[in-house]
Order: C-alpha cells, then structure tokens, then sequence
C-alpha cells in the first residue's frame, strides 16, 4: 500500500473518470448532513468510530471493518468536506 499526502482536485477527478481510484468520503458526521457537493459513486465511512476506536486501543481487526466495503483493486482517495 502506499499512502500519498495530498493530490490535487483535477488530477483525483481524471483518476474517478478513468475507473483507477475510488472516492472515500470521511466528512464529519456532525458536518456531512449540510454538504451539499457529494462526489458521485463516493463510499462513505465516518471518522468518529475509527477515532473512537483507536483512541480505545481497539484490537486492529475491529477498526479494519471499518474499512470492509472499500475495492481493493483500485486506488482509494479520501476526502472531506
């Protein structure tokens, strides 16, 4: 896996297009009912319970459910709003 900082809009938006990434949206549960842009096709996974979980010391396996629906052939990018 590798694990890239930050990529620009155009460039995450040229890999939705192209099939090659999937959009990962990890908004705030408190902010994501007021978001209005929602990238199409995007999975959405809350943040709260992964923090939740690690900030617990939660056992590796239980955060990774978390993480169960994303494609594991093709290029995850997370955003928030």
């Amino acid at each position: 896996m590798m694990i890239t900082p930050r990529i620009d809009p155009a460039a995450a938006k040229a890999k939705f297009d192209a099939g090659e990434a999937v959009p990962l949206d990890v908004t705030s549960s408190l902010v994501y009912p007021a978001v209005s842009h929602r990238i199409s096709g995007a999975i959405r996974i809350p943040p709260e319970p992964i923090i939740r979980g690690l900030q617990a010391a939660r056992p590796v396996s239980e955060i990774l459910r978390h993480f169960e629906s994303l494609p594991g052939d093709r290029e995850i990018i997370a955003y928030c709003t």
